[in-house]
């Protein structure tokens, strides 16, 4: 019974291959957008951790001096000779790349490139012409210098790393450290810090990145608008399965009738949705790297021009983003299927039947609504009064921008109950008895259009905006 069933159910889509098409690029679309805005987002906040773990801003206090002036070497070995675990650094920028001069034979672990646990060629790198870490295009942007280059694929985007006497030879800074970094295992007596060094200062470490909290409100308004075409996208699949839903009703009449229980028939129609989303979802995660990929080095130059932040230009397969591609996927399947599959199981058998059934069921629905469209315009008129932030500012958009969609089938359907209870003749009676027939299986696609509409008016104003100032 159960292989019936589940082929009976299957036939609607072999008859009707322009609903399928519908359902699954919609779908494909909707992940497409959101995996790729995941994907840009993913890829920009590695390269700020790896930026931050450059020289170990979020493990390691720092030491640097008090008025932005270079710390004099005779202060490194003050502090080396009175017991203090801390290594120097120096940096500086040739030919746009930020170089970084360290000691590996002090530098804490986990700072640098260098690893002498793990065996490196340290006298490679601290004797003849000494040696570069970099990317292969941060090697190849700094052009022909007298040092070898050793190309290390997981070093941040336009950083390079040398020893400490390389890079002030290279930066012409003789005897100069801008900074010492303190490792975090220090001896038990030490002489206080003011009697070493007393132009000194002690910078704790911070967890996370400066640039990244910069960039905060940019990435936030990436998934903003990911989250808001993925939001149209569902309108889309569920204006599809509420369609199939409804051309099948004679067909679900007959199951039932033939015995299939209720509960079983509702569960082959989630496994058939769940597969096409599994389907839909694949295909949405791959156009979605395919978009993050073009994407990319427009939001890298973006970011590189508005917040000086370095990111990569190459898109890497991270497990976070396209895993929250097929769950996205998944999810709003189920969401967009919930009503649906919830009007089934309420209906009673020869309900289906009826032609006025889904119209009578939308309008007890339209109350509830009603009530829920009220109560999100009421919550963000509140949060526009009292709340700020960023996030608080997302939440309230959000709140009208739904609270708006789910009361324009209500407002529509006041509007066409005026007009029929103003009608004189029969055909202008039929025409407002008609529309307001099409309305609930219009409503979706409605909605749909208001939020695209008003994202676009939005958008276009703030870019538009951005532009002239």
């Amino acid at each position: 019974m159960t292989r019936a069933a589940l082929s009976a159910l299957l036939s609607h889509w072999r008859r009707n291959p322009l609903q399928l098409f519908t359902l699954l690029a919609g779908l494909a679309l909707a992940t497409a957008l959101w995996s790729g805005v995941q994907a840009v987002n993913a890829e920009a906040r590695a390269s700020y951790d790896n930026a931050a773990a450059t020289l170990g801003e979020a493990s390691f206090d720092q030491l640097v001096s008090s008025d932005d002036a270079p710390i004099a070497q005779t202060d490194y070995v003050a502090l080396r000779r009175a017991g203090w675990l801390v290594s120097p650094v120096v940096e500086g920028q040739i030919n746009g790349v930020r170089l970084i001069g360290i000691d590996p034979l002090t530098a804490p672990g986990g700072l640098g490139p260098v690893d002498l646990a793990a065996g490196a060629d340290i006298g490679a790198f601290l004797s003849g012409n000494g040696q570069i870490f970099g990317t292969a295009d941060t090697i190849a942007a700094l052009g022909a210098l007298d040092v070898d280059g050793v190309i290390t694929p997981e070093t941040a985007p336009n950083v390079a790393y040398t020893d400490i006497g390389v890079a002030q030879r290279l930066l012409n800074r003789p005897d100069q450290i801008d900074l010492l970094v303190v490792a975090a295992d220090q001896p038990i007596v030490q002489k206080p810090l003011p009697e070493i060094v007393p132009n000194l200062i002690r910078r704790t470490a911070q967890a996370g990145s400066d640039v990244a909290k910069l960039t905060d409100s940019f990435h936030l308004n990436l998934t903003a608008f990911g989250l808001l075409s993925f939001a149209v996208g569902i309108f889309i699949v569920n204006g599809a399965i509420g369609l199939a839903f409804e051309q099948r009703r004679p067909v679900v009449r007959t199951l039932r009738a033939l015995g299939v229980p209720l509960n079983r028939l509702i569960g082959l129609i989630a496994v058939e949705l769940m597969l096409m989303a599994l389907v839909a979802g694949i295909i949405g995660v791959a156009l979605g790297y395919v978009i993050a990929g073009l994407l990319l080095p427009g939001v890298a130059a973006t970011l590189n021009g508005l917040y000086g932040a370095e990111v990569a230009g190459t898109l890497q397969l991270r497990p976070s983003w396209w895993l929250s591609g097929l769950a996205i996927a998944l999810g709003g399947t189920a969401v967009a299927a919930t009503g649906a599959l919830w009007k089934l199981s309420r209906m009673p058998l020869l309900a289906a039947a009826q032609p006025r059934a889904m119209a009578m069921a939308a309008g007890r629905r339209a109350q509830v609504q009603g009530i829920l469209a009220a109560v999100l315009i009421g919550t963000a008129i509140i949060l526009a009064l009292t709340a700020q932030g960023l996030v608080a500012g997302f939440a309230m958009l959000a709140a009208l921008l739904i609270g708006a969609a789910l009361g324009l089938p209500v407002i529509l359907s006041v509007c066409l109950a005026f007009g029929a209870n103003r009608a004189k003749g029969v055909i202008a009676q039929w025409f407002w008895a008609d529309t307001r027939q099409q309305l609930p299986g219009l409503s979706l696609a409605l909605m749909a259009l208001l939020l695209a509409m008003a994202a676009n008016v939005g958008v276009s104003t703030m870019v538009s905006s951005f532009r002239l100032t």
